[in-house]
């Protein structure tokens, strides 16, 4: 009978049963891991925390008692303005296709781009004292003399005051002061826009503040002096307009 009884196979029930009790097993299992895996990782987190602090104490202990360290220095942070300023470019353009009959493919275009570039400054300009301001409305409040003609007068006389070839030489002064004599003799409003502005540019006004020598030309030529007499130092033929201007006598006839 006992033999019998080991030997006896097993039924269905029985594997049913075995079968159950394995799968039982492997749920406890898998409930065992998904409760271990948020403790795993809090104690990863807390491995890392503690990782941190150590080497943040230890950069802390080298940087404070270690031999031939450098100290720690917080590196400034430019903005806008750069060490020793910088450049900056904007570039506005744009691109048209070129049509070319080849039967080789290729692209041809045609670029037309506008660049300006503005140099940074090295420092901080605005904002500024109020007292700068203030000073600066004041200074545009007063009336200031126009002191454009002036400087033409002077511009003017430096370009003409230079040696010409064949020649001794003439003075820029005395070609500029010629020039006047000659436009309040003759003037040329009658020669178009190109004879008004000529007019305007050599014909002083007496609310300027100007070199008296200017306004004196300016009367010589309007009681019809000789100017090329009265300014011998820039002789016929290298005056401001001899070689741009003559002066065309008109004879009337008797009647």
């Amino acid at each position: 009978m006992p033999d019998q009884q080991l030997s006896r196979p097993v039924t269905g029930g029985t594997r049913t049963r075995i079968r159950r009790v394995i799968r039982a097993s492997n749920l406890s299992k898998t409930a065992m891991m998904s409760r271990l895996r948020p403790c795993t990782l809090l104690l990863l987190l807390l491995l890392l925390l503690v990782t941190m602090c150590w080497c943040a104490t230890a950069l802390t202990t080298v940087r404070e008692h270690g031999a031939g360290t450098v100290p720690a220095e917080r590196v400034r942070r430019w903005l806008n303005y750069p060490i020793n300023g910088g450049l900056a470019k904007t570039v506005f353009g744009f691109i048209v296709p070129i049509r070319f009959h080849h039967p080789l493919p290729r692209v041809i275009v045609n670029t037309y781009n506008l660049q300006a570039s503005y140099r940074i400054p090295a420092n901080i300009i605005y904002p500024a004292a109020e007292s700068v301001f203030k000073n600066r409305a004041l200074e545009l409040a007063q009336p200031r003399p126009d002191a454009a003609r002036a400087a033409l007068y002077a511009v003017l006389e430096r370009s003409f005051d230079r040696p010409a070839a064949g020649s001794e030489g003439r003075s820029g002064r005395a070609c500029l002061l010629r020039a006047i004599c000659e436009v309040a003799a003759t003037p040329l409003t009658h020669n178009g826009l190109i004879g008004e502005i000529m007019d305007v540019i050599f014909t002083p006004n007496p609310s300027e503040d100007l070199d008296p020598v200017y306004r004196l030309a300016q009367e010589h030529g309007r009681q019809q002096h000789d100017c090329l007499w009265l300014y011998p130092s820039c002789p016929k033929g290298l005056g401001i307009f001899d070689s741009i201007s003559f002066v065309m006598q008109q004879q009337q006839q008797p009647q």
